[in-house]
């Protein structure tokens, strides 16, 4: 059995058995704070620390200094980044998308004893420094300055303080929380740490899709995307690096790597924030109502579009249907009893063999499938078409796939034998970081949608083959990052060929609010599936999405309005 970690270390992700590989280097108070086109940058040393419960700095290791931006835009949103020398801030995001109100205002710094003011060119104060302070004498004697860290308060809109957490620790040398730090693993530098102050009685939501009470506090949350195997636990197919605060402040993690959030769940006095990617990218808002910090993270990441007016009806599926006429056969029953209905869905079994994406019609089961789709629509129906994003070993299109790299070669052989239904039974995953892959999928539903289709399930997206080589990216920034670039490539074509920007998806990161709808995953045909669903769609609301589908009660593949 492993020995218990300090709580701080556990949250940080640190392995007993590997603590001889591992460090933890802390932000120490600026030596130099400045003004550099319109941003001001801290130069900030971070010192190695011994890792033990009462941690102290290891003096054999020199000081490492890096510089944290703060830049300010409009609309109450502070941004801070610090890249520890090897990333660079950049608004070329495939998960921003800044609205004509983001206009970046220039700031200024004045140094005054003990502290720098920074403040926007209008007078109002956007940030402070604290480099000294009143020292609590009951440390004194232990600790000469308790003050040897980053101390950092933010005013976002001018008026709300949001803060650092500077003193999280019962004593000076046992941090529960640390306000901004990096690890390194085998001397490479692998993840960052961020935590801002909570009050005792502050609430939190959002965060994507929780299945749990409105108040996340006291909650860890892993944000990343998996299958969710209903909506009765803590994996979720919708992990969105976006919280909401009962203090009026919402906080945007602008990154794509697998993350832990602690809202005051690891520390009652600290939301923490760990990275698996060494940098932090963190935009603050601030605002009077919920509904301003929304729009505010919303000016960020991008506006829903308004789904077309038939996606607001009736929607009818099963899992099922096997045939065009077991389709018809429904439909015209649904008719004849006057059953309000504007889409039919075609779940996993419209293929030559059922779950085998192939991305065609069985020629057997569906001989005529224009002359099918066009009869519906003639009787008032729209059809909606179940796909995935991974190609099957013996899809029609695996040659083709593999020939001209449209999935990610594995860099092993994958072994399914024995698992359960999963992305990793496929051979590959779309490549959707690669232009011509993207292009060569759009063309597999533009033949579907020109016979008359007008909406495609995205459905899954949440897991990737890890073990693939991706043209664009690594697959551990890519897995959550997926389900945005696969759902904007079928919205894409949709519109183009459809004229109605639509698709019906599972998984979602920051941004995806800009491609709907979005369903709640496979909930139980049950009330406690009802309820998780609920609680799920109200925080996915609160999150940035504006629309999306319910399950029916009575089926694990039936949205209605």
């Amino acid at each position: 059995m492993k020995p218990t970690n300090y709580h701080l270390f556990d949250f940080l992700d640190f392995d007993p058995d590997l603590s001889r590989d591992e460090s933890l280097w802390k932000a120490y108070k600026p030596t130099s704070v400045y003004e550099k086109d319109g941003d001001i940058c801290i130069n900030v040393p971070f010192q190695k620390q011994v890792l033990s419960n009462d941690m102290a700095p290891d003096t054999a290791s020199p000081r490492e200094e890096y510089t944290l931006v703060i830049r300010q835009y409009t609309s109450g949103i502070t941004r801070l980044f610090i890249g520890f020398g090897e990333e660079s801030m950049t608004d070329q995001s495939e998960m921003l998308q800044f609205s004509d109100r983001v206009k970046k205002l220039p700031l200024q710094v004045a140094q005054t004893e003990g502290e720098w003011v920074i403040s926007t060119q209008d007078g109002i104060q956007r940030a402070l420094i604290h480099v000294k302070s009143p020292v609590l004498d009951r440390w004194s004697e232990l600790l000469p300055d308790p003050q040897e860290t980053l101390d950092l308060r933010l005013y976002p809109d001018g008026k709300r303080e949001i803060r650092l957490a500077a003193y999280d620790h019962f004593s000076p040398p046992r941090y529960d929380a640390l306000p901004l730090a990096f690890c390194k693993r085998n001397g490479v530098k692998e993840r960052a740490t961020l935590s801002f102050e909570s009050k005792p009685d502050e609430c939190f939501a959002g965060t994507g899709e929780r299945f749990a009470k409105m108040d996340l506090s006291g909650q860890t949350f892993f944000l990343k995307n998996q299958d969710g195997q209903g909506v009765n636990n803590r994996r979720t197919y919708k992990n969105i690096p976006f919280y909401l605060s009962s203090r009026m402040y919402g906080t945007f993690y602008h990154t794509c790597a697998h993350s832990k959030l602690s809202l005051a769940g690891q520390s009652t006095r600290s939301v923490q924030f760990l990275s698996d990617q060494a940098m932090l990218d963190v935009f603050v808002i601030a605002g009077d109502t919920m509904e301003e910090i929304l729009r505010g993270y919303r000016d960020l990441t991008g506006y829903p579009s308004m789904p077309p007016l038939w996606s607001f009806g009736i929607w009818m599926s099963r899992m099922t249907y096997f045939s065009a006429d077991e389709v018809n056969e429904i439909c015209d029953r649904m008719r004849a009893e006057h059953y309000p209905c504007d889409v039919i869905h075609l779940d996993t079994g419209w293929f030559k063999t059922d779950w085998l994406c192939e991305w065609k019609f069985n020629e057997e089961r569906f001989p005529d499938p224009k002359g099918f789709i066009q009869g519906l629509k003639k009787k008032g129906y729209r059809v909606s078409l179940w796909q995935l994003p991974y190609v099957a070993e013996n899809a029609e299109q695996i040659d083709e796939a593999r020939q001209n790299d449209y999935i990610a070669p594995l860099t092993k052989k994958q072994d399914s034998e024995g698992s359960n239904f999963s992305a990793l039974d496929y051979a590959g995953t779309i490549d959707f970081t690669y232009p011509q892959a993207t292009e060569w999928y759009k063309g597999l539903l533009k033949n579907l949608l020109d016979m008359g289709v007008t909406c495609i399930k995205t459905d899954f997206g949440e897991n990737i083959h890890m073990d693939a080589l991706y043209k664009g990216m690594k697959p551990e920034l890519l897995n959550n990052l997926y389900a945005l670039l696969y759902q904007k490539a079928a919205y894409e074509i949709t519109k183009d060929v459809t004229g109605d920007g639509i698709v019906w998806a599972r998984s979602a990161w920051a941004g995806c609010q800009r491609y709907p709808l979005h369903w709640g995953g496979d909930s139980c045909s049950s009330w406690d599936g009802m309820a998780g669903s609920l609680k799920g769609g109200l925080h996915f609301g609160l999150s940035g999405f504006a629309s999306g589908v319910m399950m029916s009660p009575d089926s694990t593949h039936c949205p209605t309005s």
